[in-house]
């Protein structure tokens, strides 16, 4: 069987979801990714109390790649990092991501290490998880 090291999509869980989707929605919106999955409640269970919310950030083909769900324990920590096509990506991004509430945890700038090589920014959401952009040099 082959093996595959392609990432599907990344899920995070946040307890204060519209807050947290501005953020989303201005640094991945920046990166052409779109809020294409967007609902409440899918499961519409009979006595479910709990609402559930929804979106998730698709590519031009439609592929999911980020979801932000909505619930009582939030991720927290994580870290994922999206590569783009140039550097003027990053510094939207991260203007976009401070603009909306987010936390700039790392400015633009080039990376010195010659293992990284690449300019990049993270932008940190409300539970501190990073979304990192990156554009190869």
């Amino acid at each position: 069987m082959p093996i595959s090291t392609t990432l599907d999509h990344v899920t995070i869980v946040t307890d204060a979801f519209e807050a947290s989707r501005a953020v989303y929605d201005a640094v991945l919106g920046k990166l052409g990714l779109t809020p294409a999955l967007d609902y409440d409640d899918p499961e519409g269970e009979p006595g479910d109390t709990q609402t559930v919310a929804a979106v998730g950030y698709t590519t031009e083909t439609g592929a999911v790649r980020v979801l932000l769900v909505a619930g009582s324990t939030p991720t927290s920590g994580a870290h994922f990092a999206l590569a783009v096509a140039d550097r003027a990506m990053v510094e939207l991004a991260a203007g976009a991501g401070a603009g909306a509430g987010g936390r700039v945890v790392q400015p633009p700038r080039e990376w010195e290490s010659a293992q990284l090589g690449y300019y990049g920014t993270q932008v940190a959401d409300l539970a501190g998880n990073i979304i990192e952009v990156v554009y190869r040099t």
